[in-house]
């Protein structure tokens, strides 16, 4: 009698490619001209932190600019600047690693740059306003929310790169800002940038378990995502310039408050109903699993 042999155990389904949440701009335009400034701004021994302070000189030409907003030429030139910024904020962080000189202050610098440039284009803006003081009330309410938003953005996207590189904890963060980050850091915690039952889960579960467990997750994480580039930087810097066209810079800060502090909710519940899903699959399944001889 011929014994057929055992079918194999399937595959565990592949891991999606960390790129598939990046912003597409950044991906396919932005980034790929940073990665072609490198090796001049490494010939020329420029440190990252002075690309991180024109980052913010370029935002402050971006403020000006959007000072006169009626002007729809300075407009797309406000915008030009701030993708230039955006260009420089991918620049400063490869200079950084290239040349071993990531630290926790410039990742404080980055930040603080990455905020002053909205901060500088939102007060120019409420300024140029006929009511600047319920216009810059209107802005201090719309910087919270983008502040809020963007903690939540960083700390989900820092969860799906960790797990995809098979890290099931979260190293503190070193503060170099002093109470201002420190603050940020425990923020951005609380919307996400921390270890969860599903990672002791994936931790606790075999090799091949945790594989396909993982997969799972991802390919439902993955969706909201990228639903969530439009509270990405880039998406917030069109929002201005349209805002501007349309012929009222309010319409980007109503924009932050209203619709994106809504879509953060929506894509926290997605985000949330996955992961709590997955962490009951994998604990039940490394609970079913045979003890080990």
């Amino acid at each position: 009698m011929t014994v057929s042999p055992a079918d194999p155990a399937p595959a565990a389904p592949p891991l999606p490619d960390p790129r598939a949440i990046d912003v597409p701009s950044n991906r396919f335009l932005l980034h790929p001209i940073a990665e072609r400034l490198l090796p001049l701004a490494l010939r020329l021994g420029i440190p990252a932190n002075a690309v991180s302070l024109a980052g913010l000189g370029l935002g402050l030409l971006a403020a000006v600019c959007y000072h006169h907003w009626q002007d729809w030429r300075l407009v797309l030139a406000g915008w030009g600047l701030m993708l230039g910024w955006h260009v420089l904020d991918g620049l400063d962080g490869r200079i950084a690693r290239a040349t071993g000189t990531a630290t926790a202050l410039g990742r404080f610098i980055d930040g603080f740059a990455d905020y002053g440039v909205f901060v500088l284009v939102h007060v120019a803006l409420a300024l140029s306003l006929p009511d600047p003081v319920a216009a810059l009330a209107l802005a201090l309410a719309a910087g919270a929310a983008h502040a809020l938003q963007s903690a939540f953005y960083e700390a989900r996207r820092a969860t799906f790169l960790r797990r995809l590189a098979g890290s099931f904890a979260v190293a503190p963060r070193v503060a170099a800002g002093g109470r201002v980050e420190r603050l940020y850091n425990a923020l951005e915690s609380r919307l996400g940038h921390r270890a969860t039952a599903l990672d002791a889960a994936l931790a606790a579960a075999g090799p091949a378990e945790r594989q396909a467990r993982l997969a799972r997750w991802a390919a439902a994480a993955l969706p909201p995502l990228r639903l969530a580039w439009l509270l990405s930087a880039n998406a917030r810097t069109h929002a201005i310039a349209l805002a501007c066209l349309l012929g009222d810079p309010r319409l980007a800060w109503w924009w932050e408050l209203l619709v994106l502090t809504a879509l953060a909710l929506l894509i926290a519940a997605l985000l949330g109903r996955a992961e709590a899903r997955a962490a009951v699959t994998s604990r039940r399944a490394v609970a079913a699993m045979p003890p080990a001889p």
